[in-house]
């Protein structure tokens, strides 16, 4: 592939952004409309992230990997806009069912259509992935995020009203996707017809991958969710900031294995199981050593930096912060072992794990947060990614004993 090197870069430098996107409007809320306002706002984004998972239903990844082209590229486009549509629906009854007040009910079904037309812009980067032209992706991804955030801190100096703010990255979104569609013609000059034949094929075959991001999604945040029912917005934004770097330290884990993925399938596919093993045990041990170095700078300078970025006095929160720093460590190794059990095809059991932790971090955050309020959630937090590392850990070693079994039994 010719472009190989320009497609990681801009993919990673696109990927990155995006993904830090969220701390810098939380920055800007909270400096310009305060505390309160930026607890809505961080609960309302959480929210529209997880319906963004019910727009998107598949990831990129399943429509670049359909080589065979089992279903065409309108029925892509057409089965992205139905599952957006119904995302808005989705939206909007969730607003009715918890009686959010018209200020609240906004911000959420705002935040959602801004996160749906990413999604809609994700089935477009597909065809371009597919072109071996990833990196239009990361620039795309890039622009709209730099762009994004000056928009929203414009906007939202001058009008001081996060309504309008979301009404720019709304419209920062539509004219990149207007671009993205215009690029899509240019490459594939083909014309779009709506297709509905072999949607629910498509939606069917993709159900397990859709509930894993789901429920992927709704673990990480789990503790937000709950918040809500039992405590103010400002606590929403407390925990919003003392959660957001342990975010960011997940993302790590998947760095750490993104270039070994096509070298550890290859071991596996070969039987090279040893190898397979040990590379994971290796990652994990540096993981834990990068994690002990993490949570020794967090210790020192973690909440003096937050006083300084967001404006707001956390040191009565350093327990709360560090402990829920140590749970993204165990998440983040958590991570590399489910890239693992992806090359292991083992896409079953990991739905599995997603489903018992999520209950069990659903359970432990309702008992937890409603008796010990923000500490409670953070030992929530805690005590779901140790949960979830140690179920997804029995996970990889019972099949990898397996496999070896089979091995030795096959020679």
């Amino acid at each position: 592939m010719v472009n190989t090197k320009k497609n990681f870069i801009w993919n990673l430098l696109g990927t990155t952004a995006n993904a830090f996107v969220s701390l810098f409007f939380l920055i800007i809320v909270n400096r310009i409309n305060g505390t309160s306002e930026a607890g809505i706002f961080s609960y309302a984004f959480s929210i529209a992230c997880l319906f963004y998972i019910i727009a998107l239903y598949y990831n990129r990844v399943y429509q670049v990997a359909d080589t065979k082209n089992t279903y065409t590229k309108n029925q892509f486009i057409s089965n992205r806009i139905m599952t957006s549509f119904i995302t808005v629906l989705i939206s909007v009854i969730f607003t009715l069912v918890n009686r959010f007040d018209f200020y609240k009910s906004s911000i959420i079904i705002f935040l959602t259509l801004f996160k749906i037309l990413e999604a809609v812009s994700d089935c477009f980067h597909a065809f371009f992935q597919k072109k071996d032209q990833l990196y239009l992706v990361g620039e795309y991804l890039t622009i709209k995020a730099i762009l994004g955030i000056l928009f929203f801190l414009i906007l939202d100096y001058l009008t001081k009203n996060i309504l309008f703010s979301i009404l720019g990255l709304i419209f920062i979104n539509m004219i990149g996707l207007f671009i993205e569609i215009k690029k899509y013609f240019k490459i594939y000059k083909e014309k779009f017809k709506w297709q509905t034949d072999k949607m629910f094929s498509l939606l069917k075959s993709v159900w397990p991958l859709f509930l894993f991001s789901f429920l992927n999604i709704y673990l990480n945040n789990c503790q937000k969710y709950i918040l809500e029912y039992f405590m103010n917005e400002e606590f929403q934004t407390i925990l919003g900031i003392i959660i957001m770097p342990a975010t960011m330290l997940s993302l790590c884990g998947q760095y750490l294995i993104g270039p070994l993925l096509n070298e550890l399938s290859l071991n596996y596919q070969k039987k090279q199981l040893t190898i397979f093993s040990k590379t994971f045990t290796k990652m994990n041990i540096a993981f834990i050593f990068m994690g002990m170095f993490i949570f020794l700078m967090a210790f020192i300078f973690g909440i003096p930096v937050l006083n300084i970025i967001y404006n707001i006095n956390l040191d009565s929160y350093k327990i709360a912060f560090l402990t829920i720093i140590i749970g993204a460590i165990f998440y983040a190794l958590s991570t590399i072992i489910s890239n693992g059990l992806v090359i292991m095809n083992k896409n079953k059991e990991q739905l599995g794990i997603f489903i018992v932790s999520s209950l069990i971090s659903t359970l432990i955050s309702i008992i937890l947060i409603k008796t010990y309020y923000l500490n409670g959630a953070s030992v929530a937090y805690l005590m779901t990614m140790i949960i979830h590392f140690i179920l997804s850990y029995l996970v990889f070693k019972v099949n990898l004993k397996e496999g070896s079994e089979v091995n030795e039994n096959s020679n």
